[in-house]
């Protein structure tokens, strides 16, 4: 940004807010990655318990939806 006498602004603040802004997008993205090998962990070690009780119909025999809607 510049100033009222038109004067950039000195680089050292520039790069030591660009340093922040870095650090904190790194600290973000590390609580992301750490959230999902924690979720990964869990599939591994408990299986997809979400999918599992559609697999499970889908193994014993049950019948598949039929579409509602209209057929073009």
């Amino acid at each position: 940004m510049l100033d009222q006498n038109n004067t950039p602004p000195h680089p050292e603040g520039e790069l030591a807010f660009q340093m922040q802004a870095m650090i904190q997008m790194m600290e973000r993205m590390n609580f992301v990655m750490g959230n999902v090998c924690d979720r990964l962990d869990r599939v591994e070690k408990h299986g997809n318990e979400a999918g599992t009780s559609t697999q499970n119909g889908r193994k014993l025999g049950a019948e598949p939806k039929t579409n509602s809607g209209s057929r073009a």
